[in-house]
């Protein structure tokens, strides 16, 4: 990143933030702050541009996100579970802390780093980093004494605690009074797309939005919903019709990356997802493939209890199905960690070339964009389930294009 070229770009309310946070990183004191940044409001050009500055002063920063598509945008940047080897539930215990050993290399650069970014931290439990730095680094300030900056909407998703009440989400989430008093906030409220493209309709859909997560928009006294503005949306009267709309003349325009990138479909129930994406890809013009992979429970003790007919027909959570269905040409989703600086969970690819044990594919977003790779089969063992099973296949995810559902990141 150009300092000398992107610097100059930062408005009023941008440049406080940056400077505030700098200003902390130079007298190394320490402390938490948290950009309050809606989508669209150059939270990740701040980012980026913070990061290329404690580096160019030859200190360490370090980039991380919650989400594997969002640690893709920052330059540098990690999943936090594969950085910091979180616990999957953070919910146990009083005080959780990663797997991470003092003697580690990772420790190491915990220890000497300046400053840490965690973009998408509002998913995040609150405890995890914070006890784990005073651990590491031999402190008891605040995050261990060093400086982080916390990026996110509180507007979006809240940490996800399985069969959890509101009051256990509430209580894991960063502004808990434990640590939420000692952060220093920063709001940014201009939406850049509108700014830089002056599109007066984009700026009021970007209204509408705040509105609708600020519950400022009144609800029905008599049923309760909220009422969306007349000009919130386009209604249509078939799935079919929906198809046309977002996806227009799929047989020709599947070829062209940054149209697949531009569009998606917001699905409630994987059911529909599945639906969706698969009679999506039936409308482009290239041969299928089918996939099947090999599932085997852990315990041999336990093969009679759960025959391979019966695991065949297991789909969970963030594990592939077992038909997996692809043709080149469509996008797809990674659903692993292969390399953390460029393929992260959630990482969206489009087929190249389809082979009997390799998948050769093109990243269509973040800092590897264009990137040809390969994706392997590798063994998958889901852990929301009340046995446990392998399923070797290629951990991807049809997604057609760029259609989503409520488990994708």
């Amino acid at each position: 990143m150009h300092l000398s070229l992107n610097e100059p770009l930062l408005v009023p309310e941008q440049r406080a933030a940056y400077n505030a946070i700098l200003h902390y990183v130079e007298e190394n004191k320490g402390g938490i702050f948290f950009l309050d940044a809606p989508g669209g409001t150059g939270k990740t050009f701040i980012l980026n541009l913070l990061l290329a500055k404690i580096r160019q002063r030859k200190k360490i920063a370090l980039a991380f996100a919650t989400s594997g598509i969002a640690s893709t945008l920052l330059r540098g940047g990690r999943t936090a579970h594969s950085a910091f080897k979180l616990p999957l539930n953070l919910a146990h215990g009083d005080h959780p802390v990663c797997d991470i050993s003092k003697g580690s290399g990772q420790a190491k650069v915990l220890q000497q780093c300046t400053a840490i970014i965690w973009d998408e931290c509002t998913m995040a439990h609150k405890n995890a980093l914070h006890y784990t730095l005073q651990d590491l680094r031999g402190n008891n300030d605040l995050m261990g004494g060093s400086t982080v900056v916390l990026a996110g909407d509180f507007r979006q998703t809240l940490p996800i605690i399985p069969r959890s009440t509101p009051a256990d989400e509430l209580n894991a989430c960063l502004k808990a009074p434990h640590l939420w008093r000692y952060v220093k906030t920063f709001t940014l409220t201009t939406n850049m797309r509108v700014h830089l493209t002056g599109d007066a309709s984009a700026a009021t859909f970007s209204e509408q939005l705040l509105m609708l997560g600020d519950v400022k928009a009144p609800p029905d006294p008599n049923t309760g919903l909220i009422q969306f503005p007349h000009n919130y949306c386009n209604i249509v009267c078939s799935v079919d019709e929906l198809k046309e709309n977002v996806f227009p003349d799929i047989y020709h325009n599947y070829r062209r990356h940054e149209w697949l990138c531009e569009r998606a479909i917001l699905a409630p129930k994987n059911d529909c997802f599945h639906i969706l994406n698969l009679q999506i890809q039936n409308m482009q013009p290239t041969n299928c493939r089918t996939y099947k992979p090999v599932d085997v429970v852990l315990d041999p003790s336990q093969a009679v209890l759960y025959p391979v007919e019966f695991l065949n027909s297991l789909e969970p959570t963030g594990i592939p199905p077992h038909n997996l269905e692809l043709k080149i040409g469509v996008p797809i989703m990674l659903l692993r960690n292969l390399d953390p600086l460029e393929l992260c969970n959630g990482t969206r690819l489009c087929v190249k070339n389809l082979y009997s044990h390799l998948i050769e594919a093109t990243i269509l977003t973040g800092c590897a964009k264009v990137k040809d790779v390969f994706i392997p089969r590798i063994p998958l063992i889901p852990t929301d389930l009340p046995f446990d099973f392998k399923r070797t296949q290629f951990p991807s995810h049809l997604q057609c294009p760029s259609t989503r559902h409520k488990d994708s990141p």
